[in-house]
């Protein structure tokens, strides 16, 4: 039969026909080559599922770095807009500091058309402060905070224990949690 196949085929057909059953054997038989082969292959895709891993890992951490940047820029822009106008708050609390002592000094005077222009402009002065967010610091009767009060002055008081606001000498100011100004005050305990 083979004589009969070498003759219906052409030489190059007939090593054709040889190589792949040369192959198939091979392939069939585990031959070294075609394990080499499988092993290229599987360290490859070793390699290339590491890069993968590595890749997917650096784009979690890009995301997350953008996440934080996102959450930080949000919070300085709140932060921002609810601080912007301390400044300018803190240099207006003496004209406020004024406005007061104006009304102390023309007490008994309330019939006055000046007194109570000056009032009107003090509590419209009060009412805009309290718009943007500023609160009176009023701590009489708290325990002194070194954070939100400046002591001036201390008096021993009978019944009374040490390191309580007596009396506020000037009123303190902030916006929101900051300080913008300490309240000035006299505390009880032993001199300063």
């Amino acid at each position: 039969m083979k004589d009969n196949e070498e003759m219906l085929f052409s030489d190059s057909e007939s090593q054709d026909i040889k190589d792949m059953e040369n192959k198939r054997e091979k392939a069939t038989t585990g031959d070294s080559e075609s394990e080499e082969f499988q092993d290229v292959a599987t360290d490859e895709t070793a390699g290339l599922k590491t890069q993968v891993a590595d890749l997917e890992n650096r784009l979690m951490r890009v995301y997350a770095d953008l996440d934080n940047l996102r959450r930080r820029s949000r919070m300085e822009k709140e932060e921002l807009s609810t601080y912007a106008n301390s400044k300018l708050i803190t240099e207006m609390l003496p004209v406020v500091d004024n406005l007061a002592l104006a009304l102390q000094a023309a007490a008994g005077k309330e019939d006055d058309e000046l007194v109570k222009g000056v009032d009107m402009v003090f509590k419209q002065f009060l009412s805009v402060l309290e718009k943007s967010g500023v609160t009176m610091i009023n701590p009489v009767g708290e325990a002194f905070d070194p954070n939100r009060h400046e002591a001036v002055l201390s008096e021993s008081v009978e019944g009374t224990e040490a390191g309580i606001v007596l009396q506020v000498l000037r009123t303190g100011y902030q916006l929101g949690d900051r300080v913008l100004r300490p309240a000035m005050v006299k505390v009880s305990g032993e001199r300063i």
